[in-house]
């Protein structure tokens, strides 16, 4: 899998355009930065010497949601020393998210350290760490929920003692259908979400809320309490989540996935077709995406005529009719 797209609400960065990404994080994280504090108004912010306003305020949206596709995941990092060169490489069960942090590398930022308790990123073109984060609370991926949470505290990273503030924030990342509902009112997220999955991509959308130490110890008390609840353990947990954390999030952008096909599918798909077997595709993704993806892997052949079956009691007619029958 790989990283294609990502849309920040005002623009969208793709292919050749990656690297306005790739400077937009040096120069919010060069050695001459004096701070890394995240902050309401992002890390750093960018020079006012070198940009106009649009262009800082459309760098701080890009900067923000690397750092958040950077922190907002379960990947470990490991290390090797390959040909006299230390190489990290990514672990965890996701491939997408594996692809998301190798990204996020390319672009300038790189997961160097994580534990069950902290996690810390550093800039590729400084070579030194940039942001540190302690990691009180993770909400796992679940295929209910389709979404994934962390909660995290920054570090002063240039403080003469690394000091811990009360700067904690909720990250969420998820499937647009259940996020849309959670991020803030905007004009642009469904259109753009539809147009990614035209072009065949996985979409996720990313939003963040900035959490202050009471809100954070109100949600910690109320968490706890239901987790040690022994009737309906996990739907008490979730609405707790909900109603403190899932509400009204900043929309940070969305990110589009490339699943690349294995070596030699189109061509076999293709000679199946032509020998006359029959071949179905189960998927769980948007029906745009499936469309694209079954076109580009030659199940169906450019220029045939696709069906749409979108209601549930013509779906069961179809499967009991043509599959079962």
């Amino acid at each position: 899998m790989q990283l294609k797209k990502i849309h920040v609400g005002t623009v969208s960065y793709a292919n050749e355009s990656m690297s306005e990404v790739a400077a937009y994080i040096r120069q919010a994280f060069s050695e001459n930065s004096t701070s890394t504090n995240i902050s309401a108004s992002g890390v750093n912010p960018l020079s006012a010497t070198s940009m106009t306003r649009s262009r800082r305020e459309i760098g701080s949206r890009v900067r923000d949601l690397v750092i958040a596709l950077a922190l907002c995941h379960n990947v470990t990092p490991t290390t090797a020393v390959e040909a006299g060169e230390t190489v990290t490489t990514y672990q965890a069960s996701s491939p997408d998210e594996i692809a998301i942090l190798m990204w996020t590398e390319d672009v300038g930022l790189r997961l160097t350290s994580r534990d069950r308790h902290s996690m810390i990123l550093e800039s590729t073109d400084a070579g030194i760490p940039v942001i540190k984060v302690d990691i009180l609370n993770i909400f796992p991926f679940t295929s209910e929920s389709k979404r994934m949470g962390v909660i995290l505290r920054f570090h002063e990273m240039r403080s003469e003692n690394d000091s811990v503030n009360d700067n904690v924030w909720f990250f969420e990342k998820g499937a647009d259908t259940v996020m849309s509902p959670i991020v803030a009112s905007n004009d642009w997220l469904d259109e753009e979400t539809a147009n990614m999955a035209r072009e065949g991509l996985r979409t996720l959308v990313v939003g963040r809320k900035k959490l202050s130490s009471q809100s954070y110890q109100d949600f910690a008390a109320r968490h706890k309490e239901a987790s040690l609840s022994l009737r309906d353990r996990e739907a008490a947990m979730a609405k707790v989540i909900q109603d403190h954390l899932e509400q009204n999030l900043e929309l940070l952008g969305v990110t589009g996935v490339e699943d690349k096909l294995q070596q030699n599918v189109k061509p076999s798909l293709e000679l199946l077709r032509n020998a006359g077997i029959k071949i179905w595709m189960l998927t769980g993704d948007k029906v745009e995406t499936a469309r694209c993806v079954a076109i580009s892997s030659r199940l169906v052949a450019r220029g045939q005529y696709i069906h749409t079956i979108a209601k549930r009691e013509s779906l069961k007619w179809f499967v009991r009719h043509f599959l079962l029958g």
